[in-house]
């Protein structure tokens, strides 16, 4: 048993990559009569490049469908079940094979930004017409999305954590700063200047330090993130089998998107600025005297 899927080779790469998965043979082409096999299903039935198959199912209308077809190519493909089971023809030559001229049972839209699922989905739903039903991926995988959403709430109590790490970090640094200047500061306090004076100077000097911290920060990490997006973290192990087992390829992308950068850049920043007024309340409760005796 194997699960046979028309596609239009040239849209197919483009949408898929599914040539890139190509581990021996040749990609079909728009004129194309022989088949491509997934490597499980390949090496189950001990099939390899050259050799003919024999198609036999049940075409449109209880035509029957059979057809002696060439294995061209062979594609690993990244989850199990696919890689068992599916056996890819060129479009026309499964509508010829299965008796429906010019049909398809399935349309895949890709789009480039997934905020725009919404809106694409309302624009579909306008050009189809009723007889035929429109589904986003999450409507198709609820079991993922719920996936996704356990996996959203385990990641946000990380990153609250990372960020009372971060705070107790920057407030760790202007304490000790404003500490180990105690008696600079009475000293200052007492030949003249003014404790606002001192406030406003720390405050500036707290903030100068975190934007240079923060631009730095994201400059660092700008070239560590493009490798591992050019580079992606192939999964193994019990990890691997867990992504899988969601139907999930097992490889950690990053992302570069220009809003990730600016919104944690920003919540740091405001993180140092709020650790920055602690030096307004120790100049404030300075006592002169005892801080020119330290």
């Amino acid at each position: 048993m194997a699960a046979v899927v028309g596609i239009d080779p040239q849209k197919e790469e483009a949408m898929t990559g599914l040539k890139e998965r190509l581990v021996s043979g040749a990609f079909l082409t728009n004129s194309d009569t022989g088949m491509l096999l997934a490597e499980g299903l390949a090496r189950r039935m001990k099939i390899g490049i050259g050799d003919s198959l024999i198609l036999y199912g049940s075409g449109y209308h209880g035509h029957i469908a059979a057809a002696a077809l060439t294995v061209h190519g062979i594609v690993k493909l990244p989850l199990p079940q696919m890689n068992n089971q599916l056996a890819f023809l060129e479009l026309k030559n499964a509508q010829f094979i299965y008796a429906a001229p010019g049909l398809i049972t399935s349309l895949s839209i890709m789009i480039d930004n997934i905020a725009h699922l919404a809106q694409t989905d309302t624009a579909v739903h306008t050009l189809i017409n009723k007889k035929s039903t429109v589904m986003t991926w999450d409507e198709m995988m609820p079991e993922l999305v719920q996936s996704i959403q356990v996996d959203n709430a385990g990641g946000l109590i990380m990153v609250g954590i990372l960020y009372m790490v971060i705070a107790f970090g920057i407030f760790g640094t202007i304490m000790m700063m404003t500490a180990e200047r105690e008696k600079e500061f009475g000293i200052l306090n007492g030949i003249g200047m003014k404790k606002n004076k001192l406030i406003f100077v720390s405050i500036l000097e707290s903030f100068m330090v975190s934007f240079i911290g923060v631009i730095a920060g994201v400059l660092s990490s700008i070239p560590i993130t493009y490798y591992y997006k050019s580079n992606p973290i192939v999964l193994s192990g019990d990890s691997a089998k867990a992504w899988v087992s969601l139907g999930i390829e097992p490889i950690m992308t990053f992302s570069v998107d220009p809003t990730i950068y600016l919104s944690q850049s920003i919540i740091v920043f405001i993180i140092a600025l709020i650790c920055a007024f602690y030096p307004l309340f120790f100049i404030s409760k300075l006592n002169v005297v005892s801080a020119m005796r330290k």
